[in-house]
């Protein structure tokens, strides 16, 4: 087998430097990636903000006076009064 010769400085640092912006470059990717998942999140959150029901509290000046029957027929109308009802026929 033949030996192989002993690398120089020069080949040394520029093998380091080479592996150096290899990790650079992944990081950058990383950072990248999580902006972007960042973003999409950010957006997503701003967006459900906008469609989040605002009659929830129901201490508010504005929902204070609301008849028995507007207070009824928006809990029938709501999912979680569907689900409730469909466990309750289970029983």
């Amino acid at each position: 087998m033949a030996e192989s010769k002993p690398l120089t400085q020069a080949q040394r640092l520029r093998m380091i430097k080479k592996a150096h912006k290899n990790v650079q470059k992944k990081t950058k990717l990383q950072e990248r990636i999580a902006l972007q998942d960042t973003r999409a999140l950010t957006k997503s959150v701003k967006k459900a903000g906008q469609f989040a029901p605002k009659n929830l509290d129901a201490f508010s000046e504005q929902n204070m006076y609301y008849s028995d029957r507007e207070v009824d027929d928006y809990i029938k109308g709501s999912t979680m009064y569907e689900n409730y009802q469909s466990m309750q026929d289970d029983y």
